[in-house]
């Protein structure tokens, strides 16, 4: 195995074939609303990366129930879970969400599967979720975006937190026995290659317990958008995305479970690396068998890396 891929690790949690289901509720995120900045990240588009979803005029559980039957019919699943995806969906009063979040959980439904910004969950919402899992004996997964561990390209794209808050985030959502998942964008051209590799190192070291892997895509409407057609914004090619998505596969601890290996963008994207699922995983296996690579090759730099080589025999 040369990483460990998602649908087996929920096969094995669950017992049996268990698909998402994207919801879109939350409008808004406190990097549009003025709290932290206005229009949020350069590169996000305006339904909050979240167009896959098909059913936004309806009702969250209206939602859960379509895409139940559409998981049923499509993927022969049997379990679900709950994804809360579009924009920051821990960015409301409390008893809203309560609400909402209540709403999602129907018959089969295993997980509540939350995306949002580290800036945007206290611990009194991890308090909230740690209630509703108790009481549906369902488990709860968050999502935080970190992006990149760059603080210039933070600030570049406009992101409205840093590195700490993400840190944080993580260190209260572990503190309440949450599956942590964090998102980042692997081919920033203000990243280099050690970015990509102290990525992967932090989020080995707050011991996530998945990743997201993303590829940038360029929406119409963007500030990114006007930064490419300006000549400002030179994007990387498909064959260096894929070299640092198996670099960082081969820093990343192996417990960890990638859920993506590179994003799908909207058909009517600006530009992108021009990669569908399928071929971006053929490319990076076969870069990872290339230089005699697994997830967590090189994945020794943790507990004292140095001393050991030194002075431990272990």
């Amino acid at each position: 195995m040369l990483y460990r891929e998602l649908a087996p690790y929920l096969k094995e949690k669950y017992g049996a074939r268990t698909q998402r289901i994207s919801l879109a509720y939350f409008k808004t995120c406190p990097n549009r609303d003025g709290t932290v900045g206005v229009g949020g990240c350069t590169f996000c588009e305006e339904s909050g990366s979240g167009f896959a979803n098909r059913f936004k005029a309806m009702s969250v559980e209206e939602q859960m129930i379509n895409g139940i039957e559409h998981a049923k019919k499509r993927y022969k699943a049997k379990k679900f879970i709950a994804y809360f995806q579009s924009f920051t969906n821990t960015y409301a009063p409390l008893d809203e969400l309560n609400g909402v979040y209540r709403s999602a959980i129907l018959e089969n439904v295993v997980a509540l599967d939350i995306s949002t910004r580290p800036d945007a969950f206290p611990c009194e919402i991890a308090e909230l979720l740690k209630d509703i899992r108790d009481e549906y004996d369902i488990d709860i997964f968050v999502e935080f975006g970190l992006e990149s561990v760059n603080e210039n390209t933070l600030h570049n794209v406009n992101r409205g937190h840093s590195v700490a808050e993400f840190v944080d985030a993580v260190r209260c959502a572990k503190n309440f026995d949450f599956e942590v998942i964090a998102h980042v964008i692997l081919d920033f051209p203000y990243d280099t290659i050690y970015d990509v590799i102290g990525c992967s190192k932090l989020l080995s070291a707050v011991e996530i317990n998945g990743v997201k892997m993303h590829s940038l895509y360029i929406s119409p409407g963007t500030q990114m958008a006007l930064d490419y057609k300006g000549g400002k914004l030179k994007p990387l090619s498909a064959d260096e995305y894929v070299h640092r998505a198996a670099t960082f596969l081969s820093y990343l601890d192996p417990k960890i479970v990638v859920h993506r290996l590179i994003s799908t963008p909207p058909s009517n994207a600006l530009w992108s690396v021009g990669l569908d699922a399928i071929s971006a995983k053929k490319k990076i296996e076969g870069e990872l068998k290339k230089n005699g690579k697994v997830q967590g090759s090189d994945f020794n730099y943790l507990n004292g890396a140095s001393w050991r080589k030194k002075f431990s025999k272990s």
